[in-house]
This record gives structure tokens, C-alpha cells and sequence, in this order.
């Protein structure tokens, strides 16, 4: 039998002494850091479900939320982020239909609903991101803070109701195209212009600045956010 031979297995080595050398030894993957999603809802807004308006915080998967356009909807999923530094902005009460004051991620996407939008894109409905309504019905920008964001998840893309009378964009799980009409920061002004009774040159002559401003404060708002997914 091999046992018996003098030379079997000499040219081997232990186990042993293989698993100290690092060409043997496993290296686990890099885990890759997930990526913040966009908008995502702060933990004390108030959404309408069928039990009555409820704190985002306390919304479990299986509760129905209203929707615009599908009445009640029922919730898939439910994932809480970690708190990061969130730049925001200050919604006074009444400003989008919100009973009370609040503060949106700059991100977040909001509905509107304007004769003008109806008139130019003859849809009743638009979203347009809150760092865009910034002038608006006293709208202003608010310094980041730390701030918790929870997403949910429906079988396909909604618009809640949130705080009474706002509508809130949650966008589809898969993150494909939206169904909804998505304002640009120009567009979104035009038609803010629109709705006051201004015509786009008294805009582009009264207005120049603030443009600017406003952009430079989108590019702040990108930069940032993209500084903290790094």
C-alpha cells in the first residue's frame, strides 16, 4: 500500500503550512457602498392612509396610502436610511397644500398642479424637485442638517397624498422612467411666472439674478449630495 512506501506523498506539503501563505489565502470581496437614493420621505410627515393620516414613520408595508390617481394603494416595502447630512428646504404651511410648516429634502420631487402646466403640457399633474420651487409662496432654502429619509415602495410609481393636501412623488422600485411629467428648473419657473401673471421677458429682465442665484444653489445642492455618496 502507499502507506508502506518510504517515499509517498514526499513531494507534498501540509495543509498546514499552505494556509500561510497569502497566495492561498481568501480575501473577502469590497463591499460596495450603496448609493443615498433621491427624495425619500422625512420620518414626521403625515400621510394619508386608510386609517387616517399617519407619521411616514409608522407606515408598514401592507398599509394603503392614498394615491393621486389609484385611489389607495397598498405598500410594498418599507426601507429606512441612515441619517446623512441632507440639504433642505422650508416649506411654509399652505405654500404646496401642507397644513403645517415643514422641511423637504431639496431633492425631493413634489406634484403640482397648475393651469399653466395643464395648458402646456396638457397633463393636469407635474413634479418638479422642492429646491426648484425656492421664491415660491415663501419657499426657502434651509441649511443641511442630518436628517433620516424613508423610502416606500408600490407595485408601480405613485403620487401621495401627504400633510393634508401635498403631493409627494415615490418613484418606481426599479427606477425607470416616470410616467409623470418632470419640470426642469427653467420650465418649472416659467410656469410659476405664468401662473402670476408675468409674462418671459419681464422674467428674464426682472429676474436675471435670481436665476443665477438659484442655480448656483442647485449646483451647491448637487455637489453636496454628491461629496456624501462618495
Amino acid at each position: 500500500m502507499l502507506l508502506d512506501h518510504s517515499t509517498s506523498f514526499a513531494d507534498c506539503q501540509p495543509v498546514g503550512l499552505l494556509l500561510d501563505f497569502p497566495s492561498v489565502q481568501t480575501t473577502a470581496a469590497p463591499r460596495s457602498r450603496p448609493r443615498p437614493r433621491n427624495g425619500g420621505l422625512v420620518p414626521h410627515m403625515m400621510v394619508e392612509t386608510d386609517r387616517g393620516f399617519v407619521q411616514a414613520r409608522h407606515i408598514k408595508p401592507g398599509d394603503m396610502v392614498y394615491t393621486l390617481d389609484g385611489g389607495a394603494q397598498e405598500v410594498k416595502s418599507v426601507k429606512h436610511a441612515v441619517p446623512r447630512l441632507t440639504p433642505l428646504v422650508h416649506v411654509p404651511a399652505g405654500a404646496l397644500g401642507n397644513d403645517n410648516d415643514l422641511l423637504l429634502p431639496a431633492d425631493q420631487k413634489v406634484g403640482l398642479e397648475l393651469a399653466s402646466i395643464e395648458q402646456r403640457f396638457d397633463v393636469p399633474t407635474a413634479m418638479t424637485k422642492a429646491i426648484s420651487l425656492v421664491g415660491h409662496n415663501g419657499i426657502t432654502s434651509a441649511l443641511p442638517d442630518k436628517m433620516a429619509r424613508i423610502f416606500l415602495t408600490f407595485e408601480e410609481e405613485e403620487m401621495i397624498w401627504a400633510e393634508c393636501g401635498m403631493l409627494i412623488h415615490v418613484p418606481a422600485d426599479n427606477g425607470g422612467e416616470s410616467a409623470f411629467c418632470d419640470l426642469s428648473l427653467i420650465e418649472t419657473r416659467e410656469i410659476l411666472a405664468e401662473e402670476n401673471g408675468q409674462s418671459l421677458a419681464e422674467v428674464a429682465g426682472t429676474d436675471e439674478n435670481a436665476t443665477d442665484d438659484q442655480d448656483d444653489m442647485v449646483s451647491a445642492f448637487d455637489m453636496l449630495r454628491g461629496l456624501l455618496a462618495a
